[in-house]
């Protein structure tokens, strides 16, 4: 058996009720790129990538119509912004809507969104110790 480097995270899938329209939220909330699609009899996907470096974010779509399930075993799609207040609003502006209030932890300022279908994005900003 041979060694070689553990697979590479690249990733995260998100089943969506409408892929047409969860593409148009992450674009406009996260300025996010439809780079890519794959289109089957069954399902389509749309891989929406972000800046050089971070990870891509599958819309994925049954086209039988099926309801989208969410859960409470998984936790929320992280995200890192140098202006959470600008994101923030962007994110809302855009269809999100957001989850508690946004909140000090030690430096770093957090907000909470749901996307249209319910996914729930953590936004961090990094920084300064922020203001209590």
């Amino acid at each position: 058996m041979s060694v070689s480097d553990p697979a590479l995270f690249t990733f995260v899938k998100l089943n969506v009720s409408d892929i047409d329209a969860a593409t148009s939220f992450f674009e406009q909330a996260f300025g996010m790129t439809h780079a890519d699609t794959v289109d089957t009899p069954t399902f389509r996907e749309h891989m929406m990538s972000g800046k050089k470096g971070s990870a891509t974010i599958v819309l994925f779509h049954w086209k039988d119509g099926r309801a989208i399930e969410t859960g409470n075993g998984y936790g929320p799609v992280g995200m890192i912004t140098r202006d959470l207040d600008g994101d923030l609003e962007r994110a809302l502006s855009a269809g999100a809507k957001q989850k508690g209030e946004t909140v000090s932890f030690g430096p770093a300022r957090i907000a909470f969104v749901l996307t249209p279908d319910g996914h729930e994005i953590e936004m961090m900003q990094m920084g300064e110790r922020a203001a209590a």
